[in-house]
């Protein structure tokens, strides 16, 4: 009597451990372990600027507009869910008059973000892929001023915490490719107080928009 229950566990145990590798198995095959995203990036950035801080009618501007590269990688463990890696570069090189002298400022962000992506990512899916990603890591911010006549150079960076809430659309191309035809992202930056030639930046919230476009493979 013993014996056969035991038989009977063991069989049932058996056929239930290949039952769960086969739909494990037939999952893993459904749909796209892995993709790789790369494109163009344009990042509006709040530079928290305001009226007050200068004793002057020059108008520097709230937001600037960078342009750069946006490149991700995500490793999917289920048709709908997976983990994002985000790298962002964005940069911007301009000039301004102030006081009647001519400064260059060149500014550089790059940020590193990881978190959730939802999409569908079924080999067999539909031709257009909305999706959805929440993402959280780090900005690397570096403005530089140079002021060749007045013999000035000076920097600030910081590395601060910084997040991206959005989505976009890929629409597929090929087997292995697809469009992402836009992604846009806010893309806000928590700053640290710090003071730049008499200017206070206590603390401030950048509120950053990210757009970007580009090529998606799986």
């Amino acid at each position: 009597m013993k014996t056969n229950l035991f038989a009977r566990i063991s069989v049932a145990s058996a056929l239930f451990l290949v039952f769960i590798g086969s739909a494990v198995a037939q999952n893993q095959g459904g749909f796209n372990k892995y993709e790789f995203f790369g494109g163009f990036s344009h990042n509006r950035v709040d530079t928290k600027l305001e009226s007050d801080d200068f004793e002057t009618s020059e108008d520097f501007g709230s937001r600037i507009g960078t342009n750069g590269v946006n490149l991700q990688f995500t490793g999917n463990f289920t048709k709908y869910v997976g983990a994002k890696f985000d790298y962002a570069h964005h940069r911007k090189s301009d000039d301004f008059t102030f006081d009647g002298v001519t400064v260059d400022q060149k500014y550089t962000n790059d940020s590193f973000m990881g978190g959730i992506q939802v999409k569908n990512n079924s080999k067999e899916g539909p031709r257009f892929k909305p999706f959805f990603h929440a993402l959280a890591g780090v900005a690397r911010q570096k403005l530089n001023f140079v002021a060749d006549s007045e013999d000035f150079d000076e920097s600030v960076s910081q590395s601060n915490f910084t997040f991206a809430l959005g989505g976009g659309l890929d629409i597929k191309a090929s087997k292995r490719v697809d469009v992402r035809v836009f992604q846009f992202d806010y893309n806000p930056t928590y700053i640290k107080d710090f003071t730049v030639d008499g200017i206070d930046f206590d603390g401030r919230m950048q509120n950053n928009f990210r757009f970007g476009f580009g090529i998606v493979i799986h």
